[in-house]
């Protein structure tokens, strides 16, 4: 029994979605009463507030599992965490910001099951890529690299992350050229995925880069101070993108281990990222191991993880491969 927590949100309606269709025993939470009702599903729905931690124990009383999408996670995200670990349910959730991974990093290092957040798009890809590149290279890895390009069309949540990530972004961030298999693509290191990914780097150099067109970079950096500005705007956008645009809007990420032994590469690609974050919650929710808080990549394993997720129809797809150095 999968507790989904946030099941009216964007994300969380997909993850619902996700969940019914592959028949995964689950009840529903959120504060809407409304809106719970409204969620397409034979599912258990139980009303609440994150804040309530004795109806976050009722809600998880027979779980095997808790999935969160409640955002932002660094308000509202920490007692959802606080309840799976005391009441022993592995934790996953969809979370893509910086400081509330390292805050539960920190805080859960000895919970009894395992806590992994960061178990969607932003992050599974990448991390899961990089450690298979690591292992891949062998011996002593000197820098890990994740390089993302996604198409820019983010949900209203996606956006309040982006802004809230913007924030740690530095006028002065390096631009790098990444060894696409099609070509050098243009990369400015951004944080996105290095704190998960600093975890199990044993100790290597962690970069992570969001690839764009070369003339667009210099205007990125630019803008970098002024992103948290737009927070105000952000709020006026659609709940998230149509699913005739999701399964437009392609992605790719590269991972690559570098040493004295050389270079180890492994590339993703696809389609639909609102689509795949709700198989990867679903899946990790599942396969999640071990105890303690953990990046994803010490919670699942790596190949057949990826493997299981791959896929290809009218909706979206993803797949993985090894390059050759």
């Amino acid at each position: 029994m999968i507790a989904l927590l946030g099941a009216t949100g964007y994300t969380g309606k997909l993850v619902a979605a996700e969940l019914s269709k592959k028949g995964v025993p689950h009840r529903f939470g959120g504060r809407n009463p409304e809106k719970l009702a409204a969620v397409p599903s034979d599912a258990e729905r139980f009303v609440l507030d994150v804040g309530e931690s004795a109806r976050l124990d009722e809600f998880l009383d027979g779980a095997t599992a808790i999935i969160s999408t409640v955002g932002p996670f660094i308000r509202l995200g920490m007692p959802a965490v606080e309840a799976a670990a005391r009441n022993g349910v592995p934790y996953v959730d969809s979370t893509g910001e910086q400081q509330f991974m390292a805050d539960v990093y920190s805080k859960f290092a000895d919970a009894p099951v395992p806590i992994v957040p960061a178990c969607a798009f932003d992050y599974i890809p990448g991390d899961l890529t990089a450690a298979i590149a690591m292992a891949d290279l062998g011996g002593d890895v000197s820098e890990v690299a994740v390089h993302t390009q996604a198409s820019p069309i983010p949900s209203k949540g996606t956006a309040r992350t982006t802004v809230e990530m913007a924030e740690a972004m530095s006028s002065e961030a390096k631009v790098r050229r990444v060894p696409f298999p099609d070509g050098v693509k243009t990369g400015v290191e951004f944080p996105f995925g290095d704190v998960p990914l600093a975890r199990h780097a044993a100790g290597a150099h962690v970069v992570t880069t969001m690839v764009m067109p070369g003339v667009a970079a210099p205007v990125v950096r630019r803008l970098s101070g002024v992103l948290p500005r737009l927070a105000p705007l952000v709020e006026r956008l659609p709940e998230g993108p149509s699913p005739k645009l999701r399964s437009r809007a392609k992605f790719r990420v590269l991972a690559e281990a570098l040493g004295p032994d050389g270079r180890a590469a492994v590339y993703c690609e696809g389609r639909d990222v609102y689509g795949l974050t709700a198989r990867f919650l679903v899946a990790a929710a599942q396969k999640v191991t071990g105890s303690g808080a953990m990046a994803p990549a010490e919670a699942l394993d790596p190949i057949p993880f990826l493997d299981a997720m791959t896929y290809e129809d009218e909706h979206g797809s993803f797949s993985w491969r090894r390059l050759s150095a």
